[in-house]
């Protein structure tokens, strides 16, 4: 049997789960395309090789990735988990530097695993912009201390990772070069796999000794902090074959890659010359984004002028995915470029890791939303395996559109016969959404070309994706791309989004009544909240005229009224106006606060009869406060406001959030990109609440 050696370094790098436009595909309909909301620096430690990328839904702290190398470190080994994802970027330096989850680490039944782990953690408190040449301290050494555990398979305790119970290993004195490192642990003679400090190693021997290990595990950090680690990314996934179980197993050969490389794509492009010169009119080259005015053009649009010259190619106006290649003096069309998808391999093997990531909540392999979370290609007659793995704290069902399968267990009715059979027995009923938790995994084959299990007919794109509602809005979801291959790899469908479940209110009419009044003469009835748009109607009751007046922020009414007249205003923006009568504005006025049609009016706040003078203080109604939502959670997480006042939650991320009460007494309506929900809190207490799609959100309201 073979000895597989992997050689692993963990990486702090940054890591963004939604880099490709459109955010989400599934609600993209009439969206414009837009920039990275940021920049990041991406450093790979041993090549040195520095990019800056923009960014769209970064986490708000490195990612720590598991990243592959060759013997001794000495080169980035980088391979796709799924070389035929459509979505997966370029995982080498040139991409993203490293994947999640980390390297997939594949053997058969009897092999034995050694694993080589550096740990690279040398994290800041902070991130320093490169500019800014000073130094930062680092994390405590507890948070960069990292090991490797592995589901599934078989170890010595010395090789288990599991902190704090991983005895030191007598076959691993600490070397001269890495004694500092382990000695801030405490380690001062031999290396304990369980807590590997940030510049040591360790070498873990794993064993799939027995057809037990047959199916897909995974591997993981177990450190100290091994919860963080995990929600930053430090997982990967284990693949162990059994050459016996020629029913369900997958092998990956070069020639089952596409273009026979692990950092391949399922598309190629491709030119087809035109053969007849088509010349171009002199004003179709502005459509192609080339400047037709002499000076006219910006900097920018020079750059892709220049840029187009220089390659001879020009994007078009018609569907992305195509180009036309011009001449050097841009006078005709020469050839179109354009994608097509490859030929699909007859074996293919899809791994899926469904997880929580920090600040960001649900992910597969890292990644969020259909378009960016896995576009699996397949063709009509591939056998796919999958692997489905679950990490993090909640519970996911597995889903394809289209497609049913069962999970298949050992054979044999005594312990010894089930221990030596290959799992092809049916072990579930036939399903179509299976349900699995933290740290359990599972496998099954589906056969495209053949069966009563497959999608018929096949071609085109099926949902895959995890069927706790919460969980697909957060942008659990990816798909299963059919093809014969050959065909144009055209943008796919995209969907609209849904709209509010909270319709605006219609426009209101609000009837004050002037009274008679008392020391300081005729004023309004109380201070009133109404939403924009609405309209206050005053009607004087008394005897003798008034002259009516409104005048902050600026002066907005001034109307004399005789007895039995009224007058009307449209409030149209938002704010907070006085009004009063002209002779006693200085001691006695009344409020009118004007709140977005969303927001949440209390009963009692509305219009109010006068029974005094009004108040000479702000109004009654307290203060407003702005609580934003961003990818990173609420933004102020502590609140500090007096009783009475109202908060506002604003959601100011692509995807939909609440806000809910722990104890679910209150809760806000999902609130999609952009919209906005606010409420009072007319008592004391200390309220703590969180994002009902993401758990990880919390924050909380203190009302003194």
């Amino acid at each position: 049997m073979a000895t597989v050696e992997v050689w692993i370094q963990l990486e702090p790098n940054a890591w963004d789960v939604s880099p490709r436009w459109p955010v989400d595909r599934a609600t993209a309909e009439g969206a414009l395309p837009v920039a990275g909301l940021s920049q990041v620096q991406l450093t790979s430690p041993i090549t040195h090789k520095t990019r800056t990328v923009s960014v769209r839904r970064p986490l708000p702290q490195a990612a720590l990735i598991l990243r592959r190398y060759t013997a001794d470190w000495r080169q980035p080994d980088d391979r796709k988990v799924n070389p035929w994802d459509l979505n997966e970027p370029d995982p080498t330096d040139e991409g993203t530097m490293g994947t999640i989850p980390g390297p997939v680490i594949e053997c058969e039944v009897g092999d034995t695993v050694r694993v080589h782990f550096r740990n690279m953690d040398f994290r800041p408190v902070r991130v320093v912009p490169p500019w800014e040449a000073r130094e930062v301290p680092l994390l405590p050494v507890e948070l960069r201390t990292h090991s490797l555990h592995a589901h599934g398979l078989l170890y010595a305790r010395e090789h288990d990772g599991a902190y704090p119970l991983t005895p030191p290993d007598r076959g691993q004195p600490v070397e001269a070069g890495e004694a500092a490192a382990w000695a801030l642990l405490g380690v001062r003679s031999l290396k304990q796999g369980d807590r590997v400090p940030p510049g040591a190693t360790f070498t873990y021997t794993w064993e799939a000794r027995w057809g037990t290990s047959a199916g897909v595990w995974h591997y993981h950090d177990h450190s100290i902090a091994h919860e963080l680690s995990m929600g930053l990314g430090a997982i990967g996934i284990i693949v162990v074959r059994n050459p016996d179980d020629q029913e369900n197993e997958v092998e990956i050969t070069p020639a089952r890659l596409p273009d026979g490389s692990w950092t391949g794509s399922p598309v190629e492009s491709r030119s087809s010359d035109l053969g007849d010169r088509l010349r171009i009119m002199p004003h179709d080259l502005g459509l192609l984004g080339v400047p037709t005015v002499e000076g006219a053009a910006s900097r920018f649009e020079e750059g892709i002028r220049d840029a187009a010259m220089d390659a001879g190619i020009l994007p078009p106006p018609g569907p992305p995915g195509m180009a036309l290649e011009l001449d050097p003096d841009l006078g005709y069309v020469k050839a179109l470029d354009y994608d097509t998808y490859r030929k699909p391999p007859d074996q293919a093997r899809f791994l899926l890791l469904f997880h929580e990531m920090a600040g960001v909540g649900m992910c597969i392999n890292g990644r969020q939303h259909l378009g960016n979370a896995p576009t699996l290609v397949a063709g009509p007659k591939t056998r796919m395996r999958f692997g489905i793995v679950g990490a993090g704290d909640a519970f996911h069902t597995f889903h394809i559109h289209g497609h049913r399968w069962v999970v298949p267990g050992p054979a044999g009715k005594t312990q010894a016969a089930i221990a030596k059979s290959p799992q092809v027995q049916a072990a579930t009923p036939f399903e179509d959404a299976h349900v699995f938790g933290p740290a359990s995994s599972f496998a099954f084959t589906l056969e495209e070309g053949e069966g009563m299990m497959r999608a018929d007919p096949a071609i085109g794109e099926w949902h895959l994706h995890c069927h706790v509602g919460h969980h697909m809005m957060e942008g659990m979801v990816g798909s299963l791309l059919i093809v014969e291959g050959g065909e144009l790899a055209l943008p796919l469908p995209i969907g609209r989004g849904v709209p509010d479940g909270e319709p605006a209110p219609e426009p209101e009419t609000h009837t004050i009544n002037l009274i008679d009044g008392r020391r300081y003469g005729p004023i309004a009835g109380g201070d009133i909240k109404i939403h924009q748009g609405d309209t206050v109607i005053w009607v004087n009751t008394m005897k003798n005229a008034i002259e009516l007046h409104g005048d902050q922020p600026t002066k907005w009414l001034t109307a004399p009224l005789k007895p039995g007249e009224s007058v009307s205003y449209t409030f149209n923006s938002l704010g907070k106006f006085r009004w009063g009568h002209a002779a006693s504005l200085g001691t006695a006025y009344a409020w009118i606060e004007v709140v977005p049609p969303s927001h949440y009016i209390a009963p009692g706040s509305g219009t109010g009869a006068a029974t005094g003078p009004a108040p000479a203080a702000p109004p009654a109604g307290g203060t407003t406060h702005q609580v934003a939502i961003t990818s990173t959670g609420f933004a102020p997480s502590t609140l500090s406001i007096s009783a009475g006042d109202s908060v506002n939650w604003t959601n100011q991320d692509y995807s939909a959030h609440t806000a809910t009460a722990d104890d679910h007494s209150w809760a806000t309506p999902t609130l999609t990109s952009g919209k906005s929900f606010a409420r009072p809190f007319p008592s004391a207490g200390t309220f703590a609440y969180h994002c009902h799609i993401h758990h990880e959100m919390t924050a909380t309201v203190v009302v003194a």
